[in-house]
């Protein structure tokens, strides 16, 4: 098989960003909890001011972005842009300026509506060195000139390895440059501490709606850039990538190179249209990260012209994390992606739980609604992915757009002690249920799971042996099979209609994807495996209270009460 290529080298297109940065904000924004300080000072910008005044009210507003660049900001002070008008230019803010997370620099929109920053050939906004900083409340727009210039830029490249504190960013549109928001630190330098994006729309852009990035990852001795980061409630959408690029673009978000982070109630779709390269874009994916939550998210119709264009991904380095309560549908490539590299042990302990994946892999029959590949090894070469836990999930495929039959499952290459349980694999075509490619000796275990064809043919394909009947591919290899005793299921598992949930376009309204759902009397209900030393969460995709007295299959428990 021909190695698939990581997502991770993203990083050399996505990474390449000025070492400019900035801060927006809104409607008077003023973030949650955040004092006013007696010698707070706020500064106004408007296309009628005079940047020969002092600024200070709207009578007598600066007229220029770079005026107000100008001036040193203190912890506490505004710069606020007259709501309804278009200005051109930066904003600027660097390490003379704000500094103090617990009394931020306030950068947002004053009047009816919101500013707008019309984007030429720099970054709209510049955070350089410093944080303590809010933005919110702002339109970007880019124009012929700014496709090679990121939106809003957050850059640390100081010396003395400091994580910088204190960075919000809400309720900011941005459009037409090369990524919407990047957020990233030089080689030799750390990022960001305790930052967070939050109820943004990023679209049309390049590269990526939304990424953060760092310096090279050392397997041998980890360090990440950023700590303690939240994306939630994002949109990244027709984020088209580069067709010239030979590394993937087209992205939606991209969390790298961050120890402990959430991705929350977000939406990724419609991007990649124009990605060409050999590895591809993902709506929603992570790199060179650990301690990672992605959940309640919304990936469908992401695309590509080259590799990949799925809707979810754990890529390489990452360790740690969590993958939960996801609704991916639509897209070219697989719904939930997990991918290692064989040459380290990088990813690692990862989770995948609780998610649905449906008609994803529209192009092509390489990817599965899941795939889960390590990396190509020779023999006794260490697993590319290492412990992860693949439990209660529901994947659904039918024939791709192409007419293609792609697996429900594909895992290929070094694996490593990775568990697949409690799963319901569901063809409604003549694709195979489980497709197992050059797969490590006993790298993957499959227990408790139902395998089910709706077309006359069952088929699990298993290192080039083909299997009609689970009871088939148990004797040969000993999959599903507990302490001697057969497991799992080759049967209806009667979900209320597993058609592929187009009227869900926003992540607010996953739960409602209710074909997914068990009938009463499902042969699932109870069907499910313990998961030994595994602490299975509280609830189902769905919210259904989760007992230990019954285990149900897939990601529904059927809600009895």
């Amino acid at each position: 098989m021909t190695p698939r290529p990581n997502l991770r080298a993203a990083a050399a297109v996505i990474v390449v960003i000025a070492s400019a940065v900035g801060a927006v904000a809104g409607v008077a924004f003023l973030a949650r909890g955040t004092p006013l300080l007696d010698h707070q000072r706020t500064y106004y910008v408007s296309g009628s001011g005079d940047d020969r005044s002092d600024g200070r009210s709207p009578a007598r507003a600066w007229r220029t972005l770079d005026r107000a660049s100008a001036q040193t900001v203190r912890p506490g002070d505004q710069i606020l842009l007259a709501g309804g008008e278009h200005v051109t230019g930066q904003l600027r803010l660097d390490s003379g300026d704000a500094g103090d997370p617990t009394h931020p620099v306030i950068i947002g929109s004053y009047g009816p509506g919101r500013a707008v920053i019309d984007m030429a050939d720099e970054p709209a906004v510049s955070v350089h060195n410093t944080s303590g900083v809010s933005i919110g409340d702002l339109v970007i727009v880019g124009g012929p000139d700014s496709s090679s210039v990121d939106g809003i830029t957050v850059y640390n490249d100081l010396p003395d390895r400091t994580r910088l504190a204190g960075v919000r960013i809400e309720r900011v549109e941005v459009s037409g440059g090369k990524n919407g928001i990047a957020i990233g630190s030089a080689a030799e330098s750390l990022g960001f501490d305790d930052l967070s994006v939050r109820e943004s729309s990023l679209h049309d852009n390049t590269i990526a709606g939304l990424v953060t990035y760092g310096p090279g990852f050392d397997t041998d001795a980890p360090v990440y850039a950023h700590r303690n980061v939240t994306i939630s409630g994002v949109s990244a959408y027709r984020n088209t990538g580069d067709p010239a690029a030979a590394v993937n673009t087209g992205n939606g978000i991209v969390m790298g190179s961050v120890e402990t982070g959430r991705i929350e109630r977000s939406t990724a779709y419609g991007n990649g249209t124009l990605s060409a390269a050999a590895e591809g874009p993902v709506g929603i994916w992570a790199y060179d990260s650990t301690g990672i939550v992605i959940e309640g998210n919304l990936s469908y119709g992401n695309r590509t012209n080259g590799a990949d264009g799925g809707g979810f991904g754990l890529d390489r380095n990452v360790s740690d994390s969590v993958l939960q309560y996801n609704l991916s549908y639509g897209n070219d490539g697989s719904g939930l992606l997990l991918y290692g590299a064989a040459e380290t042990r990088g990813h690692a302990r990862n989770t995948v739980r609780f998610n649905i994946s449906s008609n994803d892999s529209r192009r092509g029959d390489f990817h599965g609604g899941i795939s889960v590949l390590g990396g190509l090894a020779g023999p006794g070469r260490p697993g590319g992915i290492v412990g992860d836990q693949i439990y209660h999930n529901t994947v659904v495929m039918g024939a791709g757009a192409d007419g293609a039959l792609p697996p429900v499952i594909r895992i290929g290459d070094a694996l490593d002690e990775v568990t697949v349980r409690n799963n319901t694999f569901f063809s409604q075509d003549s694709g195979p249920l489980l497709l197992s490619v050059n797969s490590t000796e006993n790298g993957a275990t499959f227990e408790g799971n139902n395998y089910f064809g709706t077309s006359e043919n069952f088929r699990i394909i298993w290192e080039s042996a083909e299997f009609e009947s689970l009871s088939g591919w148990r004797s040969t290899t000993g999959q599903e099979i507990v302490a001697g005793e057969a497991v799992g299921s080759q049967i209806d598992p009667e979900l209320t209609d597993p058609a592929p949930p187009t009227a869900v376009t926003a992540a607010d309204q996953i739960t409602s994807a209710s074909g997914f759902a068990l009938l009463p009397g499902s042969p699932m209900i109870g069907a499910g495996v313990p998961l030994p030393g595994i602490d299975p969460g509280t609830r189902d995709y769905f919210g259904v209270r989760l007992t230990p007295d019954r285990i149900d299959t897939g990601a529904s428990r059927f809600a009895d009460d």
